[in-house]
């Protein structure tokens, strides 16, 4: 039923409770597995106040080696995880993009033909959520395939 199965991991954490149940459909459907993480490059760029040019520009090296650092990291622990679902007997590959994590995903599952995404949802309401936006509401009204949300 599910042959492409794209695994949206926020972070580290969400591999302990979304990557075992991506195996175990993984299994059931004899599915291929990616593994994706998206930084969220807006992030480091939201202006916090006022700064001036010569400010920006100090900052920038700074913004730039946390993002590459980010990026090596998360290449370190999708990579362990692309291992992991090898060593079950599930096909796995592993991308990592630098973006919107929200229409990162959608089109990823798009362009990968995926039949399936799953992924976290940190149970942001009201406030919250309309304040600091929600990865998963936006992928829910905006992906073409099936949705499976770990809480």
């Amino acid at each position: 039923m599910y042959k492409k199965i794209l695994v949206a991991l926020a972070s580290t954490d969400d591999c302990q409770t979304i990557f075992p149940k991506a195996l175990t459909i993984a299994k059931k459907n004899n599915s291929i597995l990616k593994l994706f993480h998206c930084i969220n490059s807006e992030v480091y760029f939201t202006p916090y106040g006022t700064f001036s040019t010569e400010e920006v520009t100090q900052l920038l090296p700074q913004w730039q080696d946390s993002l590459e650092q980010e990026q090596q990291q998360t290449k370190q622990w999708l990579t362990e995880y692309t291992q992991k679902a090898s060593s079950e007997g599930i096909t796995a590959e592993w991308d990592c993009k630098r973006g919107n994590p929200s229409s990162s995903i959608v089109k990823l599952a798009k362009n990968w033909d995926s039949d399936l995404i799953i992924m976290g949802h940190r149970g942001l309401t009201g406030l919250e959520e309309m304040f600091l936006g929600s990865v998963s509401n936006y992928v829910v009204h905006h992906a073409s395939c099936s949705i499976l949300l770990v809480k």
